[in-house]
């Protein structure tokens, strides 16, 4: 079919180029048409109009033949067949083709020529996307040849959300299987619909636990676990029988622990997914994970630090001496040490890195990296003892292995005048102080090179679409450290109202959309908030006498620390977060 509707538009093309003799001879007869196309010997026309009819042509012939090839694979699922499109693309075009060599005035023939080329195709392809937005499961044909039937035969649960599958499996086979198999399960459109809420969401997780009653739901986003509506243990059976199959895992076990994984791309994007399943004592566990890959590395200002701390960071951060950075377990630890190391001046001062084998995080630009392996020869002290006779002027050690290494670093710091970096996992930025603090063999000294250390935290942002403001008491505007007279409202998160507000007044229900932007959450993205804690003399003494956390803690803020506490009020009153959100997160401290 395809061959055949070729040579008709090489017939076409034929036919039409034959009669730009005769109609040459024709303008050639009439005066005012031998002006408009000035004929030169020989009565031919002019040079640059024939190649605008020439190219348009070339153009038209491309869509035309995109047409027959389109319509030939998803025609009979669109009810759009190829055997009433080719004639509605072809006729028209030659009969504009004719009109545009035989008019007198050319200009008058053109916009003719060009109508009847380019708006049969421009309707076919809009009826086209109506059709695909009606069943996007019609995109699976089009990857195939004219005539060829899809891998697998189509299902009713194929029906839905379009989702293009990429399965476990190591070879073309077995991932042709499996999604065969996963295709099969009567669960395959509930789990393509799951999948998709999930991305609705911005979920970073999804877990299901499985009982003999039913299946419970809940996703992570921002950090934070949400609660999804529960199914049934038999559609629950059937979802998980699906996510199973796709991710090359054995959907009969129910009890072993098993992991798997697969990737898979829809209209709103594309994302790979780890399944890990384990049996527990209620009956199972299911988790579904999004991978996240690596962000590019942002710098203070861009996770959230307010000018003032950001110079002060930065000053700290391009002299001599020690720099803690810490976060607690799941707050950004990573994100705050990139963040100083891309804040850090690298390019004036020859930093390194001294980092494991498998660390990825203290790879950036301009930074030498030197790799350890502990437990061999080439360990942390002995690589740190080896790249020190190059005279580096900053060392960033994200993990210190031993005392000695510790105790090295702060040698360097005091007698060399270089600048070190380090990190630790800590609630806040005195428990981080005191944590290093007992590694060390030698802790005058290390109180003696230590200058800063940060603590930072991560707290939900509120969805700009769909915030309220709500009026509040000007003692709440005192409370966080605004001015009531400036100011006299935060933002909440959305929330649905009470239930005898969701009936009009026939008591009808009112359905409420969720906000297509945070997917009905309130929150979208996460910012950083950070506390800054100064070493001097007062608390260096203070430390040696009474190394306790709340001792520093509340010494610092007497001598004006700021506290994450205040940064969080800021991003309340600038209408970046809630309060209820900030409470949250302070309760964690």
């Amino acid at each position: 079919m395809a061959r055949c509707y070729r040579t008709v538009l090489l017939l076409t093309a034929v036919v039409a180029f034959l009669l730009v003799p005769f109609a040459d001879n024709l303008f050639a007869q009439d005066p005012s048409v031998a002006t408009m196309y000035k004929p030169g010997p020989g009565g031919y026309l002019s040079w640059w109009k024939l190649l605008l009819i020439v190219v348009v042509f070339i153009f038209w012939v491309r869509m035309a033949d995109w047409v027959n090839r389109d319509s030939m694979k998803i025609g009979e699922r669109t009810s759009m067949q190829s055997e009433f499109w080719n004639p509605m693309i072809a006729f028209p075009f030659l009969a504009g083709f004719i009109l545009v060599i035989s008019l007198p005035i050319f200009l008058a023939g053109l916009p003719i020529y060009l109508i009847t080329a380019f708006m049969p195709v421009t309707v076919y392809f809009l009826i086209r996307r109506s059709r695909f937005k009606q069943n996007p499961n019609i995109k699976q044909y089009l990857k195939l040849k004219p005539g060829e039937a899809p891998v697998a035969e189509a299902l009713p649960q194929d029906e839905g959300v379009f989702i293009d599958f990429t399965p476990a499996g190591d070879t073309p086979n077995q991932k042709q299987g499996n999604l065969i198999r996963a295709r099969q399960s009567d669960g395959f459109t509930g789990f393509k619909q799951l999948l998709a809420l999930t991305q609705f969401k911005r979920a970073e997780q999804l877990q299901m636990e499985f009982t003999r009653e039913g299946v419970s739901l809940r996703i992570l986003v921002d950090g934070l676990w949400h609660p999804l509506d529960p199914i049934d243990r038999e559609s629950g059976d059937a979802i998980l029988s699906s996510m199973k199959n796709l991710a090359g895992l054995n959907a009969a076990e129910r009890r072993a622990l098993q992991t798997g994984s697969f990737r898979f791309k829809s209209d709103t994007g594309k994302a790979a997914i780890t399944v890990v399943s384990k049996g527990v004592a209620t009956g199972e566990r299911v988790l579904m994970k999004y991978e996240i890959s690596a962000k590019e590395a942002l710098a203070f200002p861009q996770l959230g630090m307010f000018p003032n701390m950001v110079s002060q960071i930065k000053s700290v951060l391009d002299q001599n001496g020690t720099t803690i950075i810490s976060a607690p377990p799941g707050c950004g630890l990573t994100s705050s040490w990139q963040g100083a190391l891309v804040t850090a001046d690298r390019l004036t001062r020859d930093c390194v890195g001294v980092i494991d084998q498998d660390e990825v995080e203290t790879v950036q630009e301009n930074i030498v990296i030197h790799r350890y392996e502990e437990g061999t020869e080439k360990s942390q002290l002995p690589v740190l003892k080896t790249l020190l006779l190059t005279q580096p002027d900053m060392l960033a050690v994200p993990k210190l292995e031993t005392p000695e290494a510790l105790d090295l670093l702060m040698h360097q710091v005091i007698t060399q005048q270089r600048s070190v970096l380090l990190r630790t996992p800590a609630k806040s930025a005195a428990e981080a102080l005191l944590k290093i603090y007992r590694q060390t063999s030698n802790r005058d000294q290390f109180l003696k090179a230590t200058n800063n250390i940060t603590c930072q935290r991560l707290i939900r942002r509120l969805c700009t679409d769909c915030r309220v403001e709500v009026r509040v008491q000007p003692k709440t505007i005192q409370q966080l450290g605004g001015n009531p007279k400036t100011q006299g409202t935060i933002y909440n998160q959305w929330r649905l109202p009470p239930p005898d507000q969701r009936v009009d007044d026939k008591g009808r229900p009112i359905e409420f959309s969720p906000c297509t932007t945070c997917g009905g959450i309130g929150y979208i993205g996460r910012i950083a908030i950070f506390e800054m804690l100064s070493l001097n003399d007062q608390l260096r003494t203070l430390i040696r006498q009474s190394p306790k956390i709340s001792t520093v803690e509340a010494a610092a803020v007497k001598m004006g620390k700021t506290t994450i506490t205040k940064e969080a009020y800021k991003l309340v009153l600038l209408g970046v977060t809630s309060l209820a959100e900030a409470q949250r997160i302070l309760k964690q401290q």
